[in-house]
């Protein structure tokens, strides 16, 4: 009695050992094999599909999406499953700026995969070609190529797939992207479900070395959290108010910022020039004479009409066929333009040297930047002015450092948060619009 006690005991010490040092758990996937497979890219993501997927719940709820039921994460799931898609696992991403763009799903199967890959082919125009070891699927109506090895299934939509195949899965010497380097050594958004990361060269032309973003969504929209990495260390920080316009609600661009510009030193501020006269090369903007007596506080507004009326003389032939002039007034919609920003000294010299460049034109009393709508010109104390309406905007102080701009007809919001040495923390705000219309085929 007691020597079986005694073993049932020694058994019961030896299973909760074996528990405590290799628990069951479900076995975590080689994820360092599909790593080496990810080509390099411009932009590079990870996504935690369906940690994503009950994030965005609210989002398609409020906003009626109609085949949201096929979006829930327990829909996914078990549609994963059926395939042999591994979607416990993270799921990559990645895009160019030349157009493509393509998705590396994790697999723990591949035995449920060719029956959906068949009736692709069956259903579809479909070209398949043997390149060493992969059967290669290319969708030809839709420029998508389809593969999968034993741990991954590789989607890809552009131009190039071949040339990313020889480089990135045919060669043996595979090594880990720098951009996917970036991705993985994640130190901002390192819990986030949807994490994107970018050191495109879009970027370094301005002097940003790469930018993180990460998502965050409610019922109004789709958020991106971003950290910009700047190359050289400019300590701008933002100021908590300063002096701003009141925009119109029709304005689709609008520029709203507050620096501090006080105690910038003599080398920084010619670094700051540096990186500034890359944005304005074109038109050989004098931006050491801006910045010298710039103090920081900056509006643009762009975008809606307002209705002015003119009067004008026109001949007409009266009753006995004489020419007479008769004055009449026209109605006419004229393009909102604002610009504002603050001074510590007097603008004169700067706009006399952009009269002399040509870059600001005066037509008798009023004023064009380029192509710009006439504009008036308002000089009051601290504030330069610039304005197409009758009279100048409104001034208030405003506590937001906000950028808004329509772009190919999309919406986007950019808020800065704070400044710190060599990083800018944001978000941007895509519209759940524009969103919808990308998906309407749900």
């Amino acid at each position: 009695m007691y020597k079986k006690l005694a073993f049932i005991l020694f058994l019961a010490f030896l299973l909760g050992v074996l528990l405590y040092l290799k628990p069951f758990e479900r076995p975590k996937k080689e994820l360092e094999k599909i790593e080496t497979f990810l080509p390099k890219a411009d932009l590079a993501g990870r996504v935690y599909l369906l940690d994503f997927l009950n994030e965005s719940t609210d989002l398609m709820l409020f906003n009626e999406i109609s085949q949201r039921q096929f979006l829930t994460s327990e829909f996914v799931l078990s549609l994963a499953k059926k395939l042999g898609l591994d979607v416990q696992n993270p799921v990559y991403v990645f895009a160019n700026e030349r157009g493509d763009a393509g998705t590396v799903v994790p697999l723990y199967t591949t035995q449920k995969l060719k029956g959906a890959l068949d009736r692709i082919s069956l259903e579809n125009n479909v070209k398949d070609t043997i390149l060493g070891q992969d059967r290669i699927y290319h969708l030809t109506d839709y420029q998508v190529h389809i593969f999968h090895r034993d741990h991954f299934l590789f989607i890809y939509y552009g131009d190039y797939f071949f040339e990313i195949y020889d480089e990135f899965i045919a060669n043996k010497k595979r090594e880990i992207a720098g951009v996917w380097k970036g991705l993985f050594s994640n130190p901002i958004f390192p819990n986030e479900n949807l994490v994107l990361y970018t050191e495109s060269e879009a970027l370094k032309q301005f002097g940003m070395d790469h930018a993180y973003m990460a998502h965050d969504s409610d019922s109004s929209g789709f958020h991106l959290k971003s950290c910009i990495k700047i190359n050289d260390s400019i300590p701008f920080f933002v100021k908590d108010s300063g002096r701003a316009i009141k925009f119109s609600a029709r304005s689709k661009r609008t520029i709203d910022l507050h620096m501090n510009t006080a105690d910038l030193s003599a080398p920084v501020k010619s670094l700051l020039i540096e990186k500034l006269s890359l944005l304005t090369s074109k038109i050989s903007f004098p931006i050491a004479d801006f910045i010298d007596i710039w103090s920081g506080d900056f509006c643009f507004e762009e975008g809606g009409f307002y209705l002015v009326s003119e009067k004008y003389i026109e001949t007409e032939l009266d009753d006995n066929f004489e020419p007479t002039q008769v004055e009449k007034t026209r109605y006419k919609n004229v393009p909102r333009y604002s610009l504002m920003f603050t001074v510590n000294e007097p603008a004169n010299q700067l706009l006399d040297k952009l009269l002399a460049k040509g870059i600001l034109t005066k037509e008798e009393e009023q004023y064009r930047f380029l192509f710009s709508p006439q504009l008036k010109l308002s000089l009051r104390d601290d504030q330069v002015f610039f304005y197409s309406t009758i009279n100048p905007p409104r001034n208030y102080v405003s506590s937001k450092n906000r950028i808004e701009w329509t772009y190919k007809g999309t919406d986007f919001e950019f808020q800065v948060d704070s400044l710190s040495n060599k990083r800018v923390f944001g978000s941007i705000e895509v519209p759940m619009k524009k969103i919808l219309e990308s998906i309407a085929f749900l």
